[in-house]
């Protein structure tokens, strides 16, 4: 129950302070929109017939739901991606300390921040992935039996990935690299736009850095594939693995920066 109430002061918080007027929506529908559009007619000048190199790879006719997916998964990602490096405005406006001050665990605190982000920054373009799946008629290819497990499994994954982002930036004095890194590489590198197994040797090794590219294989062939737990249990078992990593790696940084922390006074671990 104590949980429950962090999570929603939380989110009102979030609320309250990064989405406080229409501009705000405007944008989190607007860019990510953009982004499919442009992913989407990138592909047009190209040869999509089954002679195409990339229908060794995935199937041409659905390179639709394949970027619609892969945007969904990557919008999930991102937003908390955006949702830690907030956290440097609070360091700047000296609100960070309150965090410290708080009787509830850090650890706590920092996977209801990124579940109470999660819903408000990513249910406009969940709208709009709907809106295109019926108005283009292909929500027929849909296995919506899945769809509310693969959200969930989507759900949980991004809030894993979320907690650990904003350990990393809660003791960092300037993360700003790893905005960097996380968004067009993260784009790129996880399969949003292109098959990762399209990808030369090396291209697949940095892919597989990406918590992303675990999660959009199951949301595919869940939603797309019609597959079932039984058949991707080595698939979740990756994932499971990736996200226990994730948050050990969250548990060991934020016990060893709170030590670092009582020992210098200083909150910066890196």
């Amino acid at each position: 129950m104590r949980t429950l109430s962090i999570l929603w002061a939380e989110a009102v918080k979030s609320h309250q302070h990064n989405f406080h007027n229409l501009l705000v929506y405007f944008s989190l529908l607007i860019w990510p929109a953009l982004l499919f559009v442009v992913s989407y007619y990138s592909f047009k000048p190209f040869n999509l017939s089954e002679t195409s190199p990339l229908s060794q790879y995935m199937d041409v006719d659905q390179i639709m739901l394949f970027l619609l997916t892969g945007y969904l998964g990557y919008i999930f990602f991102w937003s908390l991606v955006q949702s830690a490096w907030n956290m440097s405005y609070e360091r700047q406006a000296g609100t960070l300390e309150l965090i410290f001050l708080t009787p509830v665990s850090r650890i706590t605190i920092m996977y209801a921040r990124a579940a109470g982000n999660l819903l408000e920054a990513v249910w406009l373009f969940t709208g709009f992935t709907l809106l295109v799946l019926f108005a283009t008629g292909q929500a027929g290819q849909i296995h919506w039996l899945n769809v509310p497990v693969a959200l969930l499994l989507l759900s949980v994954s991004a809030i894993v990935w979320g907690g650990f982002l904003n350990i990393v930036f809660l003791f960092s004095r300037d993360a700003g690299i790893l905005f960097t890194i996380f968004e067009e590489p993260m784009q790129f590198f996880s399969g949003v736009r292109i098959p990762v197994l399209a990808f030369p040797l090396w291209g697949k090794a940095v892919a597989f850095f990406f918590p992303l590219t675990y999660v959009l294989e199951i949301f595919r062939e869940l939603v797309i594939n019609g597959a079932g737990l039984w058949q991707l249990a080595s698939q979740l078992l990756t994932l499971a693995a990736v996200l226990a990593t994730l948050f050990m790696a969250s548990f060991f940084l934020i016990k060893k920066a709170e030590h670092h922390a009582k020992e210098t006074g200083n909150m910066v671990l890196f």
